[in-house]
């Protein structure tokens, strides 16, 4: 039974305003199961630190106020980075602030009823299960907002959909010490009180979901700068949209000059040099975000020139396609490959002794390797380098639109990592779902999607000290 149950849903004719609460300016994440995501707001970028505000205490300026459902409807999109569509979206509360955001695909129809029995009843069961489980993480939890995203029909004096689902969820999230404090129901146009069914206090079928956008909440967040993607595939730009027939020769060039010499001293190390260049100049004062040279508009595509060349066509000098090139052809090798990842998360130093001791293993000084190992499957506790990781997907984002084929895949593939990594599985699922179709049954894309679906979780995402605080303003 959830807390708005227990404390009764007063009659009036819009729905009660929460208490207030307050959201940071940042956020971070680990995993869930299959697409899922799950995001930590703090203040401060800390989340671990995040406490609740000193009534009498002036509120930090990077503080959002959260006042009403619409408010918390409206930072959802934000949150995420997209609109949740047929989710489940928990928010977790610390006293008067929000913490982790974990979102979820609905297990589907078949489990939207009133009385699931058999394997209905058993995914219910799993699935209610994993939510605790990932809210579990929030140390500091102490209740929990719940959003329901879903066109299913709701006839009026009906049960909600999933009305089961939430009534074992409001039961399991109790047991475990937290309160569910309320829900809504988004679709089908309006959105409501989940619990609520008194005709007077909450009109049938709901409030417009124009409510939403007109928020005083929603109206900051656009003001700083915040915007979401209608689907996390419209946030990810498709590879090779920006290939040239100099950038493919030339690294059909590389290809051949350095076959059978990667992982030789030398060239690794120059590889590792050129990645590390590129990795630390990219995004800036001064340089494009994604690095790539161009001017863009303001969606983010680059911008047309005369002669209906674009910026970053014409930004294209020898030496820049030169190194694209070493760049692209590296990723063919597979122990480049994923050093790169090693050394977005920890730096030059660690990524490249590390490299050296997988390779060619030293009895007598195994820790290098096994740490590199580690980072690799995400059992390391120590929290990858955020800036680093950032700067990294900003230069592969921007190198993918230029590459094909084998090192296409291979930066789809690092793309999708670092989404796990970063919490945000929704957006890894579509990252090497390309990576699949550049070239079919790609391994490494194949044993990541095998993480996703299994929900493994990397462990510097289990904490809200070492997991990723977000990006943009909030």
């Amino acid at each position: 039974m959830s807390e708005h149950q227990k404390a009764g849903h007063p009659a009036a004719g819009r729905p009660a305003p929460l208490r207030p609460f307050s959201a940071g300016s940042t956020t971070g994440g680990a995993a869930a199961r299959g697409t899922a995501d799950r995001k930590v707001s703090g203040s401060g970028g800390t989340a671990s630190d995040a406490a609740a505000p000193d009534a009498a205490a002036p509120e930090a300026p990077d503080v959002l106020r959260v006042g009403t459902p619409q408010d918390i409807l409206a930072f959802v999109p934000h949150c995420l980075g997209f609109q949740p569509r047929e989710s489940l979206v928990l928010l977790a509360l610390r006293g008067s602030r929000l913490g982790a955001t974990l979102r979820l695909d609905l297990p589907g129809p078949a489990c939207s009823g009133q009385m699931p029995e058999g394997e209905q009843l058993d995914l219910i069961l799993e699935y209610t299960a994993r939510i605790t489980s990932l809210l579990s993480g929030d140390k500091r939890a102490d209740g929990v907002l719940a959003v329901m995203y879903t066109d299913l029909p709701w006839d009026e004096g009906t049960p909600a959909p999933y009305s089961a689902l939430m009534e074992i969820l409001a039961d399991d999230v109790e047991d475990s010490g937290l309160r569910l404090r309320d829900a809504w129901l988004a679709g089908n146009g309006a959105w409501r009180d989940y619990f609520c069914a008194d005709g007077g206090c909450c009109p049938w079928p709901g409030n417009p979901m124009g409510e939403i956008a007109e928020s005083r909440l929603n109206a900051e967040l656009v003001y700083r700068g915040s915007a979401y993607a209608a689907s996390p595939a419209e946030s990810l730009r498709p590879a090779g949209r920006l290939r040239s027939s100099a950038l493919d020769a030339q690294v059909e060039e590389v290809r051949r000059t350095l076959e059978g010499r990667w992982t030789s001293p030398e060239v690794f190390d120059e590889v590792l040099a050129a990645w590390e260049r590129r990795i630390t100049t990219t995004g800036t004062p001064g340089q494009p975000v994604g690095g790539d040279g161009g001017a863009r508009d303001s969606s983010g595509q680059p911008q047309p020139t005369g002669e209906g060349q674009t910026v970053e066509m014409q930004a294209d000098s020898g030496a820049r396609i030169r190194e694209d090139a070493l760049l692209l052809a590296s990723l063919e090798c597979k122990p480049v490959r994923d050093t790169i990842l090693v050394l977005a998360a920890t730096g030059m130093a660690a990524a490249a002794e590390g490299a050296r001791q997988w390779l060619q293993p030293e009895p007598e000084a195994p820790g290098a390797g096994q740490q590199f190992r580690a980072i690799l499957i995400g059992r390391s506790r120590s929290a990858p380098d955020w800036d680093r990781m950032d700067r990294t997907y900003e230069a592969f984002t921007a190198l993918v639109q230029r590459a094909a084929g084998e090192p296409a895949a291979a930066l789809l593939t690092l793309l999708g990592w670092i989404e796990w990594a970063r919490g945000r599985s929704s957006r890894a699922e579509i990252c090497l779902s390309g990576a699949l179709r550049e070239v079919p049954g790609y391994r490494l894309a194949a044993l990541l999607r095998e993480l996703l679906r299994r929900g493994e979780l990397p462990q510097w995402a289990q904490s809200p000290s070492t997991a990723w605080q977000g990006e943009g303003p909030l």
